[in-house]
């Protein structure tokens, strides 16, 4: 009797419970778990950073409220101007109670001096020509007689290191104080501050010398006899002496 071998081809081991389409499921899931964590962990320098941008911002407020209540003040102090090739300097003083504004300018930036008295009833110019004008704006009045536009109806805010508007986009230093702000159409750079007593406990800093440069669009610069200077508009301000 003849017996014959019967030989079958080996077939390749079978995992019954391991689906390819479920290892691709698996190792797409443990991918996004990862990407996740990546996403969501910090380094130690930028948990640092935050903190400090946490700590700068908490000293901002505080300063912000302390200068804000300063409402009054006598300031003594420089400005000078410059569009195109023309510009020019005077000696600002500076009176403000509540609603109760006594500004000088005397000096070579518009020739002779320049007093602007405000109460409730408006602005009032005088200067040494026998000009006598009043309006509702110190800084239309002032531009008017002087030629150039100084934005006296926000430097209330700037003098003190402030913004006026909601959408100023402000840089601060590590104490809390803005050192350069776009607000209202200027860029507003604070090159050094000072201290200044509020009362006789309590102390405030307040900026020493101020910059301001017109942003591009925001004014059209003319002099006296109407000659188109440009854009482009600096203004210096020295606070020498501050009273609150």
């Amino acid at each position: 009797m003849n017996h014959q071998r019967v030989k079958n081809k080996a077939n390749p081991p079978q995992f019954p419970f391991i689906k390819e389409g479920s290892v691709r499921r698996s190792f797409l899931f443990l991918f996004v778990v990862l990407l996740n964590a990546c996403a969501v962990h910090q380094s130690p320098l930028e948990e640092i950073g935050e903190r400090a941008n946490a700590e700068i911002q908490a000293r901002w407020e505080i300063h912000r409220e302390q200068v804000s209540s300063i409402q009054s003040w006598k300031i003594k102090g420089k400005i000078a101007v410059k569009a195109g090739s023309k510009g020019g300097h005077a000696t600002l003083r500076w009176d403000r109670e509540e609603k109760i504004q006594h500004i000088e300018l005397y000096g070579p930036l518009g020739g002779g001096r320049v007093v602007v008295d405000v109460d409730e009833n408006g602005a009032r110019l005088k200067d040494t020509k026998g000009g006598d004008v009043r309006g509702d704006s110190v800084a239309k009045l002032i531009e008017n007689r002087l030629g150039w536009p100084l934005p006296f109806d926000q430097l209330p805010s700037w003098l003190r290191g402030l913004p006026v508007g909601p959408q100023a986009e402000m840089e601060w230093d590590d104490q809390g104080r803005i050192v350069r702000m776009n607000d209202s159409g200027w860029q507003v750079s604070y090159l050094a501050y000072q201290t200044i007593s509020v009362t006789d406990s309590e102390q405030a800093q307040l900026p020493r010398q101020v910059e301001l440069n017109a942003l591009p669009g925001t004014l059209r610069v003319y002099d006296k006899k109407g000659e188109y200077l440009g854009e482009d508009f600096f203004i210096r301000l020295i606070i020498k002496s501050w009273l609150p």
